[in-house]
């Protein structure tokens, strides 16, 4: 069902919500690195609807980054270039995070908490 496993609804839950806080706090971390301000509401309108296109199979992660540097260009008053600065930092904080975060959800689907 899910990358040619039947996990459960409750572990599909738990990994939207990991990749959202993964993507959240990369996002907060390089947006706040590149000084670009984006209101509360803003910034998670930007993040939800990402970690949502995150969510599709196999190319997901890669395509999460289009939809960000679309609404944080469109919501910030700032240049196209320090948007692209921001989705590469996000990018590094990104790729270390989600190392960490499928790593522990491993643990948590091995020790059968999902």
């Amino acid at each position: 069902m899910f990358y040619g496993h039947d996990y459960s609804v409750l572990s599909m839950i738990g990994y939207w919500i990991g990749v959202t806080v993964v993507f959240g706090v990369s996002l907060h971390l390089a947006l706040k690195a590149t000084k670009i301000e984006l209101e509360r509401n803003e910034e998670l309108y930007v993040i939800v609807i990402s970690s949502l296109v995150a969510l599709t199979p196999a190319v997901g992660p890669y395509l999460a980054f289009i939809p960000a540097i679309f609404l944080t260009y469109r919501m910030a008053d700032t240049g196209l270039g320090n948007v692209f600065g921001a989705m590469i930092l996000t990018w590094l904080f990104t790729f270390i995070l989600l190392l960490l975060a499928f790593g522990l959800f491993r643990v948590l689907l091995a020790d059968g908490v999902f």
